[in-house]
């Protein structure tokens, strides 16, 4: 229970970490448009916020990204267009330009978040990959069924962060290897796991 909590919290603390980060990068793309804008005008600035948008949804997913677009576009109208300072517009080029900067920048947030998710799973199959060619070079080096019973427990222990028993399914059933360490199971331990082994279903304490 505490580990889910505490892996709960991290997972909000990140998330809430990401859309800080969406916040901080429109804030910058705003103070360059603020320098900028009096020497180039304002027409080019609303692209400077499709990069802090972009590097949201890399960086945060689309929720984040999907802010950084919001944000982007209350910034435009606040800053750059008439009246300024205010979130009222008067021009309907204005309104035309806020607008498809923010249909822009969700197209945008989608994309990135797309990439981002792409990536995760790019990620996560070349670790998998990586485990299984580990496994079947380790498994080639066994020379003795003692050694493919404690390499398999050993990478299932490691794998799923937990303790791996590999038990031997016969009249007596008895522990063939353990991970980490040396483990013993009870008379009921053992009753459970002929129970699994025979029916293919959960039984006993875990």
């Amino acid at each position: 229970m505490m580990v889910g909590l505490t892996e709960s919290n991290r997972s909000a603390a990140a998330q809430a970490r990401a859309y800080a980060e969406a916040i901080l990068l429109v804030a910058a793309s705003t103070i360059m448009g603020l320098l900028l804008a009096p020497r180039w005008g304002n027409s080019a600035v609303d692209l400077l916020y499709l990069p802090a948008v972009l590097a949201a949804g890399v960086l945060g997913g689309f929720g984040p990204a999907l802010l950084a677009a919001l944000a982007s576009a209350l910034a435009y109208n606040f800053f750059f267009t008439a009246p300024h300072m205010t979130f009222r517009i008067d021009s309907a080029n204005d309104i035309v330009t806020v607008v498809v900067l923010f249909a822009a920048a969700a197209l945008t947030s989608q994309l990135a978040s797309s990439i981002r998710k792409q990536a995760r799973l790019a990620e996560a199959h070349a670790a998998r990959n990586a485990t299984i060619a580990g496994l079947a070079r380790r498994l080639l080096t066994c020379t003795s069924d003692k050694e493919i019973a404690d390499v398999a427990t050993r990478e299932l222990a490691m794998i799923f962060d937990c303790n791996a028993l590999l038990v031997e399914n016969g009249r007596e059933p008895r522990v063939l290897s353990s991970a980490p360490g040396q483990m013993g199971l009870g008379p009921s331990d053992f009753a459970a796991a002929a129970l699994t082994l025979d029916v293919g279903e959960r039984a006993g304490r875990a």
